[in-house]
């Protein structure tokens, strides 16, 4: 499976539903697809686009057509694309329904140690075992050309799950906040992109499920 997320930007004098429409129409068509959500992002969301897009295509040969497509639709300013490799990940609620999905894409520092890069993902992936309204959740490793280095996948019940417990945790601020911090020797992430937008069905749900196939 070749798995892929996206942040859409909008020109802000285009109608969104009418895009949005066009979206849908144009992955649907898209030979090799598994499956594709896309969401609008809701208001909160930073360093990023108007909307999430998450693809899934049966290998990587049926993939390249998708970026060319996406770009000349009306309205739509630019894609930043990009293809991943799952480093781990975890399932609470298989199937959950009618959630919030977050997207965390950021980059590490040049030149930063391989160590440093493998604390941080662990880190990352311990988050779960301290924050129960995580429900889903899954790291990757940026594979294709980009600018991002690392996607941090989740799916929560509810917005207050994310905006609440998450973002205020105390192993959030007190632990896994030196790494994004240039005030700590530790620091290793200089840029991230935070998205959430609803989804009507679990989406890694679904990647795992094709996972195992």
């Amino acid at each position: 499976m070749w798995h892929e997320t996206a942040q859409i930007y909008f020109d802000p004098d285009t109608a969104h539903d009418e895009v949005e429409g066009q979206i849908h129409r144009l992955v649907q068509d898209l030979p090799g697809i598994e499956h594709a959500s896309l969401g609008r992002n809701f208001e909160g969301s930073w360093g990023a686009g108007d909307f999430t897009l998450d693809l899934c295509f049966a290998s990587s040969a049926f993939q390249a057509s998708t970026a060319t497509g996406l770009e000349r639709l009306p309205g739509i300013l630019r894609v930043d694309r990009m293809a991943y490799q799952r480093l781990g990940g975890g399932e609470r609620a298989a199937g959950l329904r009618g959630g919030v999905w977050r997207t965390l894409l950021f980059r590490v520092r040049p030149h930063q140690t391989l160590s440093h890069i493998a604390s941080l993902e662990r880190d990352l992936l311990c988050m779960p075992s301290f924050m129960v309204g995580i429900r889903n959740w899954q790291l990757s490793r940026v594979c294709s050309n980009s600018t991002w280095t690392h996607v941090w996948q989740q799916e929560f019940a509810r917005i207050e799950d994310l905006q609440g417990e998450y973002l205020t945790h105390p192993f959030h601020w007190g632990w896994v906040d030196r790494w994004f911090d240039p005030e700590f020797p530790e620091w290793t992430v200089e840029a991230i992109s935070h998205a959430f937008c609803p989804f009507s069905k679990s989406i890694l749900s679904l990647t795992n499920s094709n996972n195992k196939e």
